[in-house]
């Protein structure tokens, strides 16, 4: 189970709205064939109980929630084998990697504000009402966690083109097409899929950078999993 730094209800939300999208176009042949991952309250926590500390803050249940719910439904979104102990153990991982991703931003002067949430969550909700409220239902995620994960998620993506710079040579671009084209014959030419493998390889150096800085944070960080 891949912990994730990177929030996933953006690729959640990107995939209800496909979803709707398929519907629209298939009028009279059923509802999307995806089916939601039940999350048990068994599998829930108090929202008010602290789950962890990083360097003296804590994380709670409302926030475990919310991580483990999306990190359960993309495992079975991609139809993978779902060990609850795994996802729980990715959960917590991704709780600290997450918590301290804000603190370095703060660091670096990056706070988003409720107001800046509040304004890009009604963006949101007036253009993409219907898939707002599916993923919302579907996920068991509530407006205000929805939200929250907002609010990392910019965080997020100022702190990324704040701290972090990469590219990508055509020489990699090209490495990368050679592996890609060995066993597959079908693969299209380098040309048409340039584009694709430079975005693709922009993205996983970046994870890799990220994840650097949060790991090297958090070998001098005081961490302490309450559950």
């Amino acid at each position: 189970m891949k912990k994730y730094i990177v929030g996933l209800l953006v690729v959640l939300l990107a995939g209800v709205l496909v979803a709707c999208g398929d519907d629209k176009k298939e009028e009279g042949e059923g509802k999307s064939t995806e089916q939601a991952v039940e999350i048990t309250e068994d599998e829930k926590v108090d929202n008010e109980k602290v789950v962890a500390t990083v360097n003296g803050e804590d994380i709670v249940g409302k926030t475990y929630n919310l991580v483990y719910s999306q990190l359960k439904l993309h495992a079975g979104a991609f139809d993978q084998d779902m060990d609850i102990d795994e996802i729980k153990k990715a959960t917590m991982e991704s709780l600290i990697d997450r918590q301290l991703l804000f603190q370095q931003a703060k660091e670096e002067g990056i706070e988003i504000t409720d107001e800046v949430v509040n304004s890009e969550f009604e963006t949101i909700k007036t253009e993409n009402s219907e898939a707002l409220d599916t993923l919302l239902e579907q996920y068991q995620i509530t407006e205000d966690g929805f939200k929250d994960q907002l609010k990392f998620e910019l965080t997020l993506n100022e702190y990324l083109a704040k701290t972090i710079e990469v590219s990508v040579t055509d020489e990699e671009l090209e490495e990368r097409y050679e592996k890609a084209k060995e066993g597959n014959d079908s693969i299209p030419e380098f040309d048409e899929i340039k584009d694709q493998l430079k975005k693709q390889l922009l993205q996983q150096k970046t994870d890799e950078e990220l994840q650097a800085k949060i790991d090297k944070a958090k070998e001098k960080s005081e961490i302490e999993e309450k559950i």
